[in-house]
């Protein structure tokens, strides 16, 4: 794995802030040429291992923060490093390197450079914050390999004042420590692969000895590593309903089957949901007025709001109006939602429900802690609501805290059904604390399916999955594996509804045309008669749908 020396080399007594920046820069080019490894050693075969992708780009924007600072002090540069790298995580995996960042920062606080020991004691320290940020941590993961990279390297540091042989010790132990994850964890043993976090720590580890030993072939500029812009263009289309209306019904038994079935007519993007009491009405129409005649039958109407939704798209993509200098600044709100979502198609339904700025992401493309924070920022209320809708987000979201003035309350929804189930909640008329109360509920309520490919051959549950195979997953667990999209929704819906569920709603992903969805749409209706279905294009990439059952 590691290259030999070719011939005898001076010794490297002490790191000061060049030597530093010199190994956080070829730590960073060494993880960029081997993320994809990180990536494959994925423990489910889903289309979103993305472990070596969230660390490559946490260290990439923590090492650019460290080119942009001329401090001769190496604690200086490992502060900016610790910054960039906070304000950079992504996924768990990116949140817990900035905390291991950060902890190897603080023990080496106003060092002008390191010597052996005062290296392994900042590792030392690395691991201990590393630990401090899990909850609950879990043995065979990156944590361990930390620890026991740590440890390795206080013990050595007593015997050798050359951080080469330093680097070989620390390095060889985290290596070893990372083979025997499997067996510490039983999930990484039926999986047949080690921790992939633990493995990203090790290529950080190789990236700083190669510096040391000064490889030229990692001495690039990050600029010819840059990662691409995850964020997709959507192009303008013509719409075949304009209007995006929404409204509350207040009243006594309102029937919100019926209604679904009457304005069903009337436009898509439906959503009729809430109780017999208080009723939320969500549907993109060319007639909102009679889309309101019909529901005053039902009782008082409120919160009242139509949005022309082509002229959104032009604000939004193109033609933008010119605008007036005395323009009125939008007041300040009571409370905003930032919202993380994949696919245009879901991004303007969490906009039609009411989400003020929304952050590209999920599976395979987790933002970073300051895109969250950004869009947190661009909204005026001091009060902000963060919804993740993907587990590997949550930990980022919960950084944002660390990095903003503003109070930020982050609902841990983990699928996009579960955020749309706590948009569905938020009632305008009700006080802060009530409204926080209710959406968690609406993450409570609702189940989560979703039918996607193995990236990889697989046995999971007693089921041999094959490359390419289409497989169903139920709140993260493979539940079914086909060849065919359409027996694998079927197959799975039946493990996930029971007798007491009455809706079916399922976003079309950008892999499957309109008339796929109308045929699946036409099957799931066949089988399960006693719910509604409902389906909408979602558009968003790697998961051919994603479904909600409530």
């Amino acid at each position: 794995m590691r290259q030999t020396d070719p011939s005898p080399e001076k010794k490297v007594e002490k790191i000061d802030a060049p030597l530093m920046k010199k190994m956080i820069v070829a730590a960073t080019l060494w993880l960029n040429e081997n993320q994809a490894e990180v990536d494959a050693l994925n423990v489910f075969p889903v289309p979103d291992g993305d472990t070596g992708t969230n660390m490559y780009l946490t260290l990439f924007d923590a090492a650019k923060e460290v080119e942009n600072i001329e401090e001769n002090e190496v604690s200086k540069v490992l502060d900016a490093f610790a910054n960039g790298s906070l304000m950079g995580a992504r996924g768990n995996s990116g949140v817990i390197l900035s905390q291991i960042f950060r902890g190897f920062a603080n023990g080496a606080r106003n060092k002008k450079h390191l010597n052996p020991k005062e290296f392994s004691y900042a590792m030392g320290e690395a691991a201990k914050k590393a630990y401090q940020a899990v909850m609950k941590p879990v043995e065979g993961t990156i944590l361990t390999v930390v620890r026991e990279a740590a440890n390795a390297a206080k013990k050595e540091a007593e015997k050798t004042d050359d951080f080469r042989q330093l680097l070989e010790v620390t390095l060889l132990q985290a290596e070893e420590t990372l083979e025997k994850t499997p067996e510490m964890l039983k999930v990484l043993k039926d999986a047949n692969v080690v921790d992939a976090g633990g493995r990203g720590f090790c290529l950080i580890l190789e990236g700083y000895l190669r510096a040391l030993r000064g490889d030229s072939t990692l001495e690039k500029e990050l600029k010819k590593v840059a990662p691409a812009d995850p964020s997709r263009s959507v192009k303008a289309e013509k719409l075949e309903y304009a209007y995006c209306t929404e409204f509350l019904i207040k009243g006594h038994k309102i029937n919100l089957e019926k209604i679904r079935k009457y304005l069903n007519q009337y436009g898509d993007s439906m959503l009729v949901v809430g109780s017999t009491e208080v009723t939320k009405v969500h549907i993109h129409t060319n007639n909102p007025g009679k889309v309101l005649d019909y529901a005053v039958q039902y009782g008082r109407l409120s919160k009242v709001k139509i949005n022309n939704m082509e002229e959104q798209i032009e604000d939004r993509y193109g033609s933008i109006p010119e605008t007036s200098s005395e323009e009125e600044i939008p007041m300040e709100k009571a409370f905003g939602v930032v919202a993380v979502v994949a696919g245009d198609g879901l991004g303007d339904i969490f906009t039609s429900l009411g989400a003020d700025e929304l952050v590209t992401g999920g599976q395979s493309m987790n933002p970073s802690t300051q895109d969250l924070a950004a869009g947190c920022e661009k909204i005026r209320s001091e009060k902000i609501i963060i919804l993740p809708n993907n587990k590997n987000v949550i930990f980022a979201a919960e950084q944002v805290k660390e990095v903003t003035e503003k109070e930020i309350f982050v609902l841990p929804s983990t699928s996009i059904p579960e955020g749309i189930a706590a948009m569905m909640r938020i009632n305008p008329e009700e006080d802060f604390a009530s409204i926080l109360k209710e959406m968690e509920k609406g993450l409570e309520e609702i189940k989560t399916g979703e039918v996607t490919f193995a990236v990889r051959d697989s046995t999971v549950g007693g089921m041999n999955i094959k490359e390419g195979d289409v497989i169903g997953l139920s709140n993260g667990e493979i539940l079914v594996s086909n060849t065919d999209v359409g027996k694998v929704t079927l197959e799975l819906l039946k493990k996930m509804v029971d007798e007491e569920d009455f809706l079916i709603t399922v976003y079309r992903g950008e892999k499957i045309s309109e008339e796929k969805g109308e045929e699946i749409k036409e099957m799931i209706t066949e089988e399960f008669s006693d719910c509604d279905v409902e389906m909408y294009p979602g558009n968003q990439p790697l998961y051919y749908l994603i479904i909600s059952v409530e």
